[in-house]
């Protein structure tokens, strides 16, 4: 398995075409997913710089059919990010001439210094290409995205039970080092992750390096979980799990390989009885983040 590539919204995103991949600050990896693309990115109806508009997706990369899932795009102009300040709509269909109807998005504008973004919950039917169509201030946006089956798809998703593996912590790195890249590092590694399912509490797990990232999303998604430490804990038990062996990110953590991933962040969000309860792909905002660890409190 190669490295992970990180996929966060390139503050670059111009330079290579619209992706939302995101590589380690050496170089960026390239994106081992499921299907052709993980995210597109396509210009409105005119092509005058000051209407263009991009559709970025930045969660996945495993979009599952007949599954109840949370779809998360940003839209970008010409130059930058869009803050949002209008409703967003999103259709999806199986091709651009074959659109369901307009959903309302929800905007997440709670996201410290990463870009806004908009979610909907979809339900594919069927896998396959899919479209998905962004509609903002009047300015459409299109962007291609793989569906597969859940059975092709070997990360733990809402329903499924959290995989039982050790992580780094202080007493035991395992072979990963640093064992976190925050700076300063947070305090979420004090217990590996087989142990804290051995807790039978709520759990809530970050795969993220911050300080690996060439964007500015997972040290922006670890501090938004940080804001919750004085509400959930320790009722509720946090860790944070590195993606890398060392910061020459070549190497994948075993615990990265044992979860099959192939893009980060992740947030999985799981109830005492060890089954995920949601999965957050990408960036989330303090919003999304409260929320999904309010639901496994209780």
């Amino acid at each position: 398995m190669p490295p992970i590539s990180r996929r966060s919204f390139l503050l670059g995103a111009a330079a290579l075409a619209g992706s939302a991949a995101c590589g380690s600050k050496s170089k960026p990896a390239t994106i081992k997913v499921p299907g052709p693309t993980t995210t597109a990115a396509a210009q409105g109806p005119t092509t005058s710089p000051a209407s263009q508009l991009n559709l970025l997706e930045t969660s996945g990369p495993n979009f599952l059919a007949g599954i109840d899932q949370r779809m998360a795009f940003v839209l970008r102009g010409q130059s930058d990010f869009i803050a949002l300040q209008s409703p967003v709509t999103i259709q999806f269909g199986p091709d651009e001439a074959h659109l369901g109807p307009a959903l309302p998005g929800v905007a997440h504008t709670d996201t410290g210094t990463a870009p806004n973004y908009v979610t909907v919950t979809y339900r594919f039917d069927h896998p396959g290409t899919w479209f998905g169509r962004a509609t903002y201030q009047g300015r459409t946006a299109d962007a291609p995205f793989t569906v597969i089956e859940p059975g092709q798809s070997q990360i733990p998703y809402a329903g499924q039970p959290m995989i039982s593996t050790p992580t780094p912590t202080a007493a035991n790195a395992g072979g990963v080092n640093p064992i976190c890249t925050r700076n300063p590092v947070c305090p979420w590694h004090d217990v590996s992750l087989d142990a804290a399912l051995a807790e039978h509490k709520p759990l809530v797990v970050l795969f993220a390096t911050p300080a690996l990232c060439q964007t500015a999303t997972c040290g922006p998604v670890l501090d938004q979980l940080l804001t919750l430490r004085s509400t959930f804990e320790p009722k509720v038990r946090f860790l944070h799990v590195e993606i890398y062996t060392d910061m020459s990110a070549k190497a994948n953590a075993p615990a990265v390989l044992a979860y099959h991933l192939e893009s980060e962040p992740v947030l999985f969000l799981a109830g005492a009885d060890g089954t995920v309860r949601q999965r957050i792909d990408g960036l989330f905002g303090h919003g999304e983040a409260q929320s999904g660890v309010q639901a496994i409190a209780g």
